[in-house]
């Protein structure tokens, strides 16, 4: 099995025209081949593994040969997933608790209004599912 570096030389191309050629950054193709990633990202295995003609199975096995990383990936991250470390969730979760309560605060004091005035009560619905909306992400956070 080839490395990714073997792999790119044998066909040819050097780190920036790869970097060219998949449309990431000549540092990605380099962090790559140098000291891959933990988590690698699905999107950017694609891209690499279009250019060169392979599938993403086999650039995965060139990157992470058996026995030679430690930190080899036990699944790769979907596209568009986010990793975060426990301090900025719980800042993030801080925040959605401030907006939560700001949110209620504005519910409760419309609601008094919401039946004299139509466009307030849509207003309200549209508060009232911002705040499901919340408070569901916060759970994912939490999770």
């Amino acid at each position: 099995m080839k490395t990714f570096k073997e792999l790119r030389k044998s066909k040819g191309l050097t780190m920036g025209k790869l970097a060219e050629l998949s449309g990431v950054s000549a540092k990605t193709v380099s962090q790559y081949e140098q000291n891959p990633p933990g988590r690698p990202s699905r999107k950017v295995l694609g891209k690499i593994s279009e250019a060169l003609g392979i599938d993403t199975d086999e650039l995965t096995a060139s990157i992470y040969p058996p026995g030679k990383h430690a930190s080899a990936p036990d699944r790769v991250e979907p596209e568009g997933t986010i990793m975060l470390e426990e301090d900025h969730v719980n800042r993030l979760v801080r925040l959605i608790d401030k907006e939560l309560e700001e949110l209620r605060y504005i519910l409760m004091d419309g609601a008094e209004l919401a039946d004299d005035y139509p466009a307030l009560a849509r207003y309200m619905a549209m508060i009232s599912d911002d705040i499901d909306m919340l408070t569901e992400i916060k759970v994912c956070f939490l999770a």
